[in-house]
């Protein structure tokens, strides 16, 4: 009687064991925060990038620039800026211009022990509801983002 309880023991324990690795693997569980405002979003990207969680701060990055080939180059050659995000808080955000699923943000860093100030232009596609972050420079290149162009020259 014993070594019947104790197989059964076992065997739901390996069941449970089974089911809790199979339910937690796969993927890398990063989900984007849903319903955030441009300002938020922008915010939520650079916390994530400050802080060296890159995979998570892509989810703020629009797809096209993501896939643009010169955008990945900039991020692996360093020269995307993150050093200075990494190093920087942010001192404001401000929506300057929003036009149909477009916005254009001009955000405010000071460097850390420093005095120096940082103003950069920002701009935003919203995609399905979600405001997403369009690469510098794609913004120049891509015909699509004319209107976009247009907003971030009024700043």
């Amino acid at each position: 009687m014993f070594k019947r309880n104790v197989r059964i023991l076992l065997a739901a324990s390996l069941l449970l064991i089974v089911a809790l690795v199979a339910g937690c693997g796969g993927g890398s569980g990063l989900q984007r925060v849903a319903g955030l405002s441009a300002t938020e979003t922008v915010t939520t990207f650079f916390d994530a990038a400050k802080n060296n969680r890159m995979e998570e701060a892509s989810l703020y990055v629009s797809a096209a620039s993501k896939s643009d080939p010169k955008t990945v180059v900039k991020f692996m050659t360093g020269q995307s800026e993150l050093t200075q995000i990494k190093n920087s808080n942010i001192m404001s955000i401000k929506q300057v211009a929003q036009q149909g699923n477009y916005a254009a943000l001009l955000v405010t860093t000071q460097e850390q022990n420093t005095f120096k100030i940082n103003m950069k232009p920002v701009g935003l596609e919203k995609e399905n509801g979600e405001w997403y972050i369009i690469d510098f420079d794609q913004i120049y290149t891509n015909a699509k983002y004319k209107v976009l162009q247009q907003l971030l020259a009024n700043i």
